[in-house]
């Protein structure tokens, strides 16, 4: 965490879309194991990869010449990995039936 409020938002933000792309990850390749029908949830995806991404940009923005300003730029980075992976799972899985 930071100094400022507005830093320590976006590193919240990043890490609660981190999270919640892990849970989504783990869900889809659950639900493709057992072959369940899935729905469409690309523009969702996208839309929380872009969130996090502006979670760690913003965390990044209010101290870029700190010592952690990498890790922010990181995280949200990691945040919207998270979610495209769970994309690309999902896709995968509508492809393979």
């Amino acid at each position: 965490m930071g100094n400022g409020f507005l830093h320590d938002a976006g590193v919240l933000l990043a890490l609660t879309v981190l999270v919640a792309g892990v849970l989504a990850l783990i869900l889809r390749t659950r639900g493709i194991a057992r072959e369940r029908h899935s729905a469409a949830f690309g523009p969702i995806d996208r839309m929380f990869a872009v969130l996090g991404a502006l979670g760690g940009f913003t965390a990044y923005l209010c101290e870029p010449s700190s010592a952690h300003a990498s890790r922010d730029l990181t995280l949200g980075g990691l945040a919207a990995m998270s979610w495209m992976l769970a994309l690309l799972v999902g896709r995968l899985g509508r492809r393979r039936r």
